[in-house]
C-alpha cells in the first residue's frame, strides 16, 4: 500500500517569473460586443482583478496561507491524489469528505475548515466536529494528470472512497459534493453504501425516466443560454487548452466568468480578488486546465434504471441565479432514501466560499443524524 506523504505547495520562481512578463504584455480586447450575451460589469469586474493580478497580488503570500493547514498525497492505482486532512477537535469527530467541481480547487473549502472542524472555536456545539477531507480529482491542482486514463466519476469515487477507508481508516463516512465533485459524491452513494452513510450533493442526477417537461424546457433553456462552455469542453477540450494554459488572462477569463456569474449576486461582493485569483493560479501554475476538461466529455448520459442512490441524501439547492429547479418527485426518483430538500436562504454555486457560515450550519444538519 503506497504511504501517505506529507506535500507542502512551492511554486518555482521561474514559473511566477514567466506569469509576470506574460501579464504585462497582455492584449486586452475591444469593448464587448453589443447584446453578445456578456455582462459589460462583468466584463470590468474581470479586467480589475487582471490588473489588481498583475500589480498587486502576491502568490507567496497566498501560497504561505494555503500551506497552514496539511496537504497530503498518496497513490491509488497508480494515480497520485493531493488532499487536505484536518482532525476534527470534538468528542466524536465525523469523518467528511468534500468534493469540489469545475472550475474550483479546494480553495473554495478553505473558509469552512474551522467551523467544521472546530465548531466550539465558532460558538458551536463540539459534538458537531467533523474530520475533513478535501481531495483533489485527477487532472486538477496537484494531483495526477492522468492523460493516459480514461476517468470517469464513477472511477474517481472509487478512488476517493480508497482513500477514506484503505488509506486514512475510516470504516465509514459521509460525504458533501457540488458540481462535478457533487457528481463523484452521487456516484459513492450509488457504489458505495457500505461505508457512505449519507451525501449531500449540489448537483443532483437525473433519473431514468424523466416526464417533467416545465423542469426539461427550463433545462434547455438554460442550456442554450450559459452552457456552451460546457458544449465546447465537451466537444474541442484540446483546442480550447491551447489557449488557456498560454495565456494567463485568457485562462482568468474563462474561470472568473463563472465564479462572477454563477454566485448568488447577493453574496457575490465576498468573494475576495486572492481567494478568485488562487484558485486561477493554481490551474495556471500545475497546468491542469487541459486535464480537468476530461469529465465533460463522459458521463453525460442519464444513468439506467438502477442507477439510484441507495443511501440517505440530502439535496441542496443554493441561489444560483437562473438555475432550473426540479420537483421533489422527479429528485425521488434518484434518490429513493431522499431525507430533506434544503434551499438556502443565500449563497449561490460556490457557496462554501460565498457563506461560510450557511454552508456549515447546512453540512452539520444534513449529516447530525449518522453520528455514533
Amino acid at each position: 500500500m503506497s504511504p501517505i506523504e506529507p506535500f507542502r505547495i512551492a511554486i518555482a520562481e521561474e514559473v511566477l517569473g514567466d506569469l509576470a512578463g506574460r501579464l504585462e504584455r497582455t492584449r486586452i480586447p475591444a469593448p464587448p460586443i453589443l447584446d453578445g450575451g456578456e455582462s459589460v460589469k462583468m466584463i470590468v469586474d474581470i479586467e480589475d482583478l487582471v490588473d489588481h493580478w498583475r500589480d498587486e497580488y502576491d502568490w507567496r503570500a497566498q501560497e504561505r496561507r494555503l500551506n497552514e493547514v496539511p496537504h497530503y498525497r498518496t497513490t491509488i492505482d497508480d494515480i497520485g491524489i493531493h488532499f487536505i486532512h484536518v482532525r476534527g477537535k470534538g468528542p466524536n469527530p465525523l469523518p467528511l469528505l468534500l468534493s469540489n467541481g469545475w472550475p474550483s480547487s479546494f480553495v473554495e473549502y478553505l473558509g469552512v475548515l474551522g467551523p467544521l472542524t472546530d465548531p466550539a472555536a465558532y460558538g458551536g456545539d463540539p459534538g458537531d466536529a467533523f474530520d475533513v477531507v478535501i481531495p483533489a480529482m485527477p487532472g486538477y491542482g496537484f494531483s495526477d494528470q492522468c492523460p493516459d486514463r480514461h476517468l470517469d466519476r464513477a472511477m474517481i469515487a472509487g478512488l476517493f472512497d480508497r482513500l477514506m477507508v484503505d488509506r486514512l481508516g475510516y470504516g465509514q463516512y459521509v460525504a458533501h459534493g457540488d458540481d462535478i465533485g457533487g457528481g463523484v459524491v452521487n456516484r459513492l452513494g450509488i457504489r458505495h453504501p457500505g461505508t457512505v452513510r449519507a451525501i449531500q450533493t449540489a448537483n443532483w442526477l437525473k433519473p431514468h425516466d424523466i416526464a417533467d417537461t416545465d423542469y426539461l424546457a427550463a433545462a434547455g433553456r438554460w442550456e442554450r443560454e450559459r452552457g456552451a462552455y460546457a458544449h465546447v469542453h465537451a466537444t474541442r477540450p484540446q483546442i480550447l487548452t491551447y489557449g488557456l494554459i498560454d495565456s494567463p488572462v485568457g485562462l482568468a477569463a474563462w474561470i472568473l466568468e463563472k465564479f462572477l456569474t454563477w454566485s448568488d449576486p447577493a453574496t457575490r461582493g465576498k468573494l475576495s480578488a486572492d481567494d478568485l485569483l488562487t484558485n486561477v493560479m493554481i490551474y495556471w501554475a500545475t497546468r491542469t486546465i487541459g486535464s480537468s476538461l476530461r469529465l465533460y466529455t463522459v458521463d453525460s448520459a442519464p444513468l439506467g434504471p438502477d442507477g439510484v442512490v441507495s443511501v440517505p441524501a440530502s439535496i441542496l439547492l443554493t441561489k444560483e441565479p437562473e438555475i432550473p429547479v426540479p420537483p421533489e418527485s422527479w429528485l425521488r426518483q434518484a434518490y429513493p432514501r431522499l431525507t430533506r430538500i434544503a434551499r438556502v436562504d443565500e449563497g449561490g454555486h460556490f457557496l462554501a466560499l460565498e457563506s461560510p457560515q450557511v454552508f456549515a450550519a447546512e453540512a452539520r444538519t444534513a449529516f447530525r443524524p449518522y453520528r455514533d
